[in-house]
């Protein structure tokens, strides 16, 4: 067990470099940027800018499966932007004085454009009820996200236009038999990892849970190469409930070179500033500076950390669940919520609180902009006639490309490794929405076919136990160590903005929120989280 100490800064503590370029605004732009990662074209990898130039020459951007963003000017003086279908790289861009301004991470943005700093409060309430900000806004009124499978172009007089040059594919559901549906995700997944494996010889690492989806990543890395797999589990301590018999059964079984690193509150504390300041938008999830901590550790075992991100919003995951019950029952009087509050309110996290604790200007910014308006047509989308199908595209779209993978590139960037995530690879997302929904949610069985297709990989207790997610003491934490450090930076630090009412706070701080499920801990580590960013991203004048 490695235990995490509150030491060097991140800057001090990175041992390598990326090989792939980062946009950057503010700088001298040559004609064509690419900032990529495992690209392929007719089972070819990408490996030069001539390669992208002869790409954008033969309009080919939409055969291009792997993460990607670009920007090129054309030979009108127009400028583009593209990102890949999937979302595993990020670009984001504003329309300041002088022209477009870009940058693949928002705090570049910020930092060298003049981009004037007034918050989105819609924005903010995205992020309070799902814990990221899905969508093409930000927290920044303005500056705007490049969606997945997006192209922006913005001609030399300022005007901006946008259109898919990819999407997800709607194109009917597969009509072949279970066997054929398990052996093709298989094959896929094989594909998949096979690409994203280092040259031979060199050692790769995996982030290692215990749950499905990061087992049957770290098998199928064993199986396929021939180098050391590294594998990395995080624990809190003894006093709190820990996935680690499950994570520690599948490196045993898959023979991989195993670590846990041991992480205190007064750690997670000392790291949280910095971790927070290198993403573009807040993500109030717990695991975010332990992931950080995680890439540190590995930067000094391998230059490549492969994770199972993707098999809960691609295969069936839980936030299906509640969604479908919802729409099977009515409430006891009858009434049935809209779907788009349903789905908010699946996140658990604060849609519920809004008319208690946000300001009233807050709530007028809101009503003019209802986030369940937003919603509604993606819950509504013909081109998924069934409602797993659509509820499983639209986690992809939002989490997948909002909060999963912009977190491991944003944390990862620094400490100079390649996170990569074959389930969220292209022709994997692409086969699990057309797999039918009683293969995705098997009565209770969730992501029943991904767990066929990887069965013999893992031990039975792995492909048996429940989804439980990684149990981050949140509760703990904050009625103790954290508490006072949580005080300060809600009561203190976030006054300034005017969003939320002050008694509301108080009462989440002394844990006396109404309700079955008040949930204080991931309440007060959403807004702590948002302090921290507005404090090292946003900055008040």
């Amino acid at each position: 067990m490695v235990a995490a100490k509150a030491g060097a800064s991140f800057e001090q503590s990175a041992t390598r470099q990326r090989s792939t370029c980062n946009i950057r605004a503010g700088t001298a732009l040559p004609d064509l940027q690419a900032d990529w990662d495992s690209c392929w074209l007719d089972d070819r990898p990408l490996t030069t800018l001539d390669d992208w130039q002869r790409i954008i020459n033969c309009g080919r951007l939409a055969d291009v499966e792997g993460s990607f963003v670009m920007a090129w000017r054309d030979a009108a003086g127009a400028t583009h932007l593209a990102r890949d279908g999937v979302g595993g790289r990020s670009m984001f861009y504003g329309l300041p004085r002088n022209g477009l301004a870009y940058a693949g991470a928002l705090p570049d943005l910020l930092a060298h454009a003049p981009i004037e700093r007034r918050l989105n409060l819609p924005a903010v309430a995205r992020y309070l009820a799902t814990a990221y900000v899905p969508g093409r806004e930000t927290l920044v009124e303005g500056v705007f996200e490049v969606l997945p499978g997006e192209q922006v172009t913005c001609t030399p007089d300022g005007h901006l236009t946008r259109r898919p040059f990819w999407q997800l594919p709607a194109d009917g559901l597969s009509q072949a038999s279970e066997a054929d549906l398990r052996q093709e995700i298989r094959r896929l997944l094989e594909r998949a990892t096979q690409r994203l494996l280092p040259p031979p010889g060199e050692p790769v690492g995996a982030t290692l849970s215990g749950g499905v989806d990061s087992s049957l990543v770290v098998a199928l890395a064993r199986r396929l190469h021939d180098a050391p797999v590294h594998t990395w589990s995080v624990s809190f301590g003894e006093r709190y409930p820990n996935e680690l018999a499950f994570s520690s059964l599948v490196a045993r079984h898959c023979g991989t070179r195993h670590a846990i690193l041991e992480l205190s509150p007064a750690v997670i504390l000392h790291h949280l500033d910095e971790t927070i300041g290198l993403l573009s938008d807040p993500i109030g999830d717990p695991l975010t500076v332990p992931n950080a901590l995680l890439f540190r550790e590995a930067s000094s075992h391998t230059g490549i950390v492969l994770n199972g991100e993707g098999g809960d919003p691609c295969f069936g995951g839980p936030k299906n669940q509640p969604m479908v019950l919802a729409e099977l029952y009515a409430m006891p009087n009858g009434e049935r919520p809209s779907r788009a509050a349903n789905y908010l309110r699946s996140h658990l996290k604060c849609y519920d609180d809004f008319q208690e604790m946000l300001s009233s200007s807050a709530l007028d910014a809101l009503a003019a902009a209802p986030l369940e308006a937003w919603l509604a047509p993606m819950l509504g989308d013909p081109r998924w006639p069934d409602y797993v199908s659509r509820l499983q595209a639209m986690n992809i779209a939002l989490k997948g490309a909002h909060h999963i993978l912009p977190k491991v590139d944003a944390l990862s960037r620094l400490f100079g490794v390649l996170p990569r995530s074959p389930l969220f690879d292209r022709a994997v997302v692409a086969h699990s929405l057309r797999l039918p929904p009683r293969l995705k949610l098997n009565g209770a069985i969730e992501k029943h076919l991904l767990k066929e297709a990887v069965r013999d990989l893992l031990p039975e207790a792995i492909i048996a136990r429940p989804k439980s997610g990684m149990l981050v003491p949140v509760e703990g934490w904050f009625r103790g160590a954290l508490l006072p450090a949580a005080r300060e930076r809600i009561l203190d630090g976030l006054a300034p903005y005017g969003i939320f009412q002050r008694d509301y706070l108080e009462q989440l701080l002394a844990g006396r929120l109404g309700g079955l499920r008040p949930r204080h801990g991931a309440k007060i580590w959403l807004l702590v989280t948002l302090e921290a960013w507005l404090r090292k991203v946003f900055r008040l004048p």
